[in-house]
């Protein structure tokens, strides 16, 4: 599988992961313009991001659905990314476009160890 890469709706940046550790982030995933499920924490390149262990954290909804969503023309349909710095409480009606750069670009690790979201 390939990796799934965002640009934070806030700032315009991409939001970037080694695979291991990523950047801090909020996902929406959503249908029809409404947030039907979110998680917060470390990118983790894949539509997803890392718990504590870390370990990446699964959608509730199957994941072949999730990518019916994010691959769905509507573009209220799919993942809304937003670096965590980035979130001002307005919540997400619109996907995020993808990062051409597929979220490898230049970015520093967070320095603190993982936290729960």
């Amino acid at each position: 599988m390939g990796c799934f890469s965002f640009m934070c709706q806030g700032c315009g940046k991409p939001i970037n992961s080694s695979s291991f550790r990523g950047e801090r982030c909020i996902l929406f995933l959503l249908k029809d313009g409404q947030v039907i499920e979110s998680m917060q924490g470390e990118y983790d390149s894949y539509g997803r991001v890392f718990d504590e262990e870390p370990k990446s954290i699964n959608w509730n909804m199957e994941w072949s659905d999730v990518c019916d969503l994010m691959f769905n023309k509507d573009n209220s349909n799919g993942i809304a990314a937003l670096h965590e710095d980035c979130f001002d409480g307005t919540v997400p009606t619109k996907r995020s476009e993808d990062d051409p750069d597929q979220g490898w670009g230049k970015f520093k690790l967070p320095s603190t160890p993982f936290k729960k979201g």
